[in-house]
């Protein structure tokens, strides 16, 4: 079977941005692959990169610019509103008009030069392959990641794939599967912490943060829970691009010490870095996000499966699909979002147990192999995949 991954607003492999989004795709297309399947992926292409790569075994990319000639970086001036105002309006009529149309041109070319047999959207192609797939008579299906989809897409959709049923219409939710994200179990349960220690010349306790600047990440609160830990021997170890953003903050209040940023790191050595803490943070604060506070937290955290499959027990935000991987798995506790109070006292407490941090670890740990790994992701997919399928031959 060829599948059509369309999903070109995701740069694979990724660069340092859209991390999550990268992997998944990635990840998913790999484990499709594994099944005797040949995957195409219309991805985002970035600087540096080709038009055309196979990425794995059995997986290759076809990349498109997203201003089409050149890559298109979307970073607004925060001092300027009305221009950014202007600026963002102008950029969605762009990628929802002549962008979208140039990507359905695109997957409609390479669906014919491969004879594709399914098309899997990523939402934020705005039906970009389903059009597509309407016009050659291919099924389609669609991953529906965040709110930003087009409703025409999802309508004349097979089926649909969801973190959460919340951010589906109504009427749509007979045909839609609730899916995980999941973890390279074999790259992350392995994991060793190498000499991240000595590197950075680390003593005392660790507690690690894998992920990025996101206004719904909530990163910027743990220089307030530092503060409040600031008595303690403890390293926070940020992993990600852009992090160093908070290091004036983090001077400002006096425990810039107690920080060591990293930047960006491979996502191959992402799993060093979690093996060398002690208890690792998922400080996630929806309440920066519009679209959140509409439809509540609709992501499946990524990093909450890499920290559990390192054996890392959690502090996470108490919010929808996190509070239920958390409180299912018993793999770590819950605090309130933007609570730097609550977060530290969380944090302490692990720090001070050893064998509650054992028994979380652990836990989630076993929960991974059970649960998140892409491969039972994928399983899922591939199920409703063969269904759609089955019913287009009838």
């Amino acid at each position: 079977m060829n599948v059509l991954y369309v999903a070109p607003d995701i740069p694979v492999p990724h660069t340092g941005d859209y991390i999550g989004g990268s992997t998944h795709t990635l990840e998913v297309s790999k484990e499709i692959a594994k099944l005797g399947n040949t995957v195409y992926i219309v991805s985002n292409r970035m600087r540096g990169q080709s038009s055309f790569e196979k990425v794995s075994e059995g997986v290759y990319t076809y990349r498109i610019y997203r201003a089409l000639f050149f890559p298109f970086k979307n970073k607004l001036n925060p001092n300027k509103s009305k221009e950014n105002k202007i600026r963002k309006f102008l950029e969605n009529t762009y990628l929802n008009t002549l962008y979208r149309f140039s990507v359905m041109i695109m997957t409609t070319k390479i669906s014919k030069k491969h004879k594709i047999n399914v098309i899997l959207e990523r939402n934020s192609a705005k039906g970009a392959g389903v059009f597509s797939g309407i016009i050659l008579g291919i099924p389609s299906l669609v991953e529906l990641i965040d709110p930003e989809y087009s409703k025409s897409a999802l309508k004349l959709s097979k089926k649909i794939f969801a973190y959460t049923k919340e951010i589906v219409p109504a009427p749509l939710h007979s045909k839609t599967e609730i899916v995980h994200a999941g973890v390279d179990t074999e790259l992350f349960m392995s994991a060793k912490p190498a000499n991240i220690r000595s590197r950075y010349t680390i003593k005392g306790k660790v507690v690690v943060y894998v992920g990025s600047m996101s206004s719904w990440h909530g990163a910027e609160h743990l220089i307030d829970v530092t503060v409040k830990l600031k008595d303690m021997n403890i390293t926070f170890l940020l992993v990600g691009k852009d992090l160093e953003i908070l290091k004036e903050e983090a001077k400002k209040k006096g425990v810039l010490e107690k920080f060591i940023f990293t930047g960006f790191v491979p996502n191959n050595e992402v799993p060093a870095y979690i093996a060398a803490a002690d208890v690792a943070v998922a400080p996630y604060d929806p309440r920066n996000s519009e679209k959140m506070n509409q439809y509540g937290f609709y992501f499946s955290p990524i990093k909450i499966f890499e920290y559990m499959a390192c054996g890392k027990p959690i502090v996470a935000s108490d919010v929808n699909i996190i509070r239920e991987v958390i409180r299912e798995c018993k793999c770590g506790l819950l605090a309130k979002p933007g609570d730097a109070e609550d977060i530290a006292e969380k944090i302490k407490l692990l720090l001070e147990n050893e064998d509650i941090r054992y028994e979380y670890g652990k836990s989630g740990r076993n929960a991974v192999q059970e649960k998140f790994s892409w491969e039972s992701v994928v399983d899922k997919i591939n199920q409703g995949i063969q269904e759609v399928l089955e019913t287009q031959q009838q």
